[in-house]
């Protein structure tokens, strides 16, 4: 009956209030209502192959780790460029899944896209945990959100800028063991950042190579403070 009045209460708010989303963390798929007014993503790599993400609101921290077995970053950021359909205009889908695995631990991402382009509440999260990867029952706990993909970007982009000013992309690779930092796909994040359009592709039309990049555009925005933007 609880738990009914719950998916009750979450329905009629998200009706009602365009800026009121569900956010919570639970043992099971009771999840509570919060509103959320503030988001913040943070990835730290803690150790040799070992790395924290946190998404930030104003209510509640989620902390997710991944280990060197699986391309954390790279399956993370791949995830978020399939979902936008001006840069990824191939194989562009509304709805994608990865996981990161933790030596036994398991973290599967789900997420959704609606209405990209809107300025509301259009990226929807549901996580689930897993102690053991190899036996998975239920999840140990699933976590669930709703947020802005602009504003999401923004801030895995910040993020990791702050990693590369860190690590550099030599001793991401060392200190991550078996994948290179995701250049490229950070670099078309990056671009949509500052300037909400796609990246500059190369054009390959009739048989010929045109390219709007360079090496002195990817260099600076490699080197580019969000915050001068």
């Amino acid at each position: 009956m609880g738990n009914s009045r719950n998916r009750e209460e979450r329905i009629a708010a998200h009706n009602l209030y365009g800026d009121l989303v569900y956010l919570g963390k639970s043992t099971g798929f009771t999840l509570t209502i919060k509103r959320v007014s503030m988001l913040k993503f943070n990835y730290k790599i803690i150790g040799i192959g070992w790395a924290i993400c946190e998404i930030q609101t104003v209510n509640e921290t989620f902390t997710f780790r991944a280990s060197y077995l699986s391309d954390a970053l790279g399956d993370l950021l791949n995830a978020l460029l399939s979902l936008n359909s001006d840069m990824n205009t191939e194989s562009y889908g509304d709805e994608t899944n990865f996981s990161w695995y933790q030596e036994p631990g398991l973290t599967e991402w789900h997420i959704k896209a609606f209405d990209i382009k809107s300025n509301r509440e259009n990226l929807h999260f549901k996580i689930n945990q897993y102690v053991d990867d190899t036996e998975k029952g239920a999840p140990e706990t699933t976590s669930a959100f709703t947020c802005n993909y602009d504003e999401f970007v923004y801030s895995v982009v910040e993020s990791l800028d702050r990693l590369m000013q860190k690590f550099g992309l030599v001793g991401y690779r060392a200190i991550w063991l078996d994948s290179d930092f995701p250049v490229v796909a950070y670099l078309k994040l990056k671009h949509y950042a500052i300037h909400k359009t796609a990246f500059p592709f190369v054009d390959g039309k009739n048989g010929t190579l045109k390219t709007m990049t360079s090496r002195d555009y990817e260099m600076k925005l490699l080197t580019t403070d969000l915050k001068d933007c």
